[in-house]
């Protein structure tokens, strides 16, 4: 019985795998496809090669899907009762791409091809992305189902899943992202409450001080996510996550200089953050762990802003720049300590906040 068990968890956890390698053509296909509508001017056709790409990928994922819970059926059984734990949400996903996928070729050929921001808000779009949200995390719901019978151990499934997902929220917050604006490298020159231009002299530097937020929300909440189901950081996530959220938008934006020395500035951090949070003492992972995340966060825009200032120069003043990597620090912690609200939770898995002995 225990050697059958033991089988079907390594089958599952195959399967997922397998789910999240094709999860991850999407999303590149995803990027794929933004590079295009911001890279080639006069895209005004939904038949593209970017779009074949995506398309052809959930066709696969659709069959792949189809064949799973055909596998996992037994013998009479309805295929209502052969979905395996976790591939509803997948199945919902899929049909739903195929609606949304009808819906905005309609869009497009009624009302033309999105050049602007406007492509990322698109109602349509914004379907397929939540479309795509529910199958990228596959393996995360298989994977609750599994856990109830014992202790949670991240597998590269699921961890794919959740980097992942992360990388399809960084896709649609691409507009304000921390990574693909170089705004601490431009001139700001304080004017006084009053002066006519005042406003749109701070507009960018007010967007790039929302857009660190942002990021480091887009960072630490999947941190927090996987600490919270294993009990310890996974090794390598801060990097992960990292390295996600940065270098994609820079790949899909065309991959100016300075960003790109941002997004290696935070990543050489996020390693050196990986490799910190390796000899953590577990009992930072209780109730001091909003002075972890903010420690994360501060040292992955410190990483940023010394890249910017050896490749451009930070034309920022001290109390702006200094002020950003402080008040992300401050969300991070901001989120460690909404982790850890509520009464402490007896189970097998240790929760964040709660006091590690």
């Amino acid at each position: 019985m225990i050697d059958m068990a033991r089988g079907d968890l390594k089958t599952g956890r195959f399967r997922d795998l397998v789910t999240q390698l094709l999860g991850l053509w999407l999303l590149l296909a995803v990027f794929l496809d933004g590079w295009a509508h911001l890279n080639l001017p006069g895209l005004e056709t939904f038949f593209t090669p970017w779009h074949a790409a995506l398309y052809s990928g959930m066709a696969v994922t659709a069959l792949w899907t189809a064949w799973v819970i055909w596998r996992n059926r037994a013998p009479g059984q309805p295929l209502s009762e052969a979905i395996p734990a976790g591939y509803r949400g997948t199945m919902v996903g899929v049909a739903l791409f195929a609606v949304a996928g009808g819906l905005d070729l309609v869009w497009h050929e009624t009302l033309g091809i999105e050049i602007s921001l406007d492509a990322l808000v698109s109602p349509t779009h914004l379907l397929l992305g939540f479309s795509l949200l529910l199958i990228l995390g596959t393996a995360v719901r298989s994977a609750r189902s599994a856990s109830r019978a014992g202790s949670f151990e991240w597998t590269t499934g699921e961890l794919l899943a959740v980097v992942l997902m992360t990388g399809l929220g960084a896709f649609f917050l691409i507009y304000c992202s921390a990574f693909v604006r170089s705004g601490p490298t431009a001139l700001f020159i304080p004017m006084p409450i009053g002066s006519p231009g005042r406003l749109q002299s701070e507009m960018p530097v007010i967007v790039t001080l929302a857009s660190y937020l942002l990021t480091t929300a887009l960072i630490v909440a999947p941190f927090l996510f996987t600490l919270s189901a294993a009990g310890r950081p996974v090794r390598g996530i801060v990097t992960m996550l990292v390295a996600t959220v940065a270098w994609l938008p820079a790949v899909m934006i065309g991959l100016r200089p300075t960003t790109i020395a941002g997004a290696a500035g935070a990543t050489v951090a996020a390693v050196l953050a990986d490799v910190l949070l390796a000899w953590l003492p577990k009992v930072w992972l209780g109730r001091p762990l909003p002075a972890v995340t903010a420690g994360l966060a501060a040292l992955v825009w410190t990483g940023q802003l010394v890249a910017f200032g050896l490749v451009d120069g930070i034309r920022w003043p001290i109390s702006l720049w200094l002020g950003a990597v402080v008040l992300s620090a401050a969300a991070a912690a901001g989120l460690a300590l909404l982790s850890t609200w509520g009464p402490a939770r007896s189970g097998s898995v240790p929760q964040i906040g709660a006091p590690v002995r």
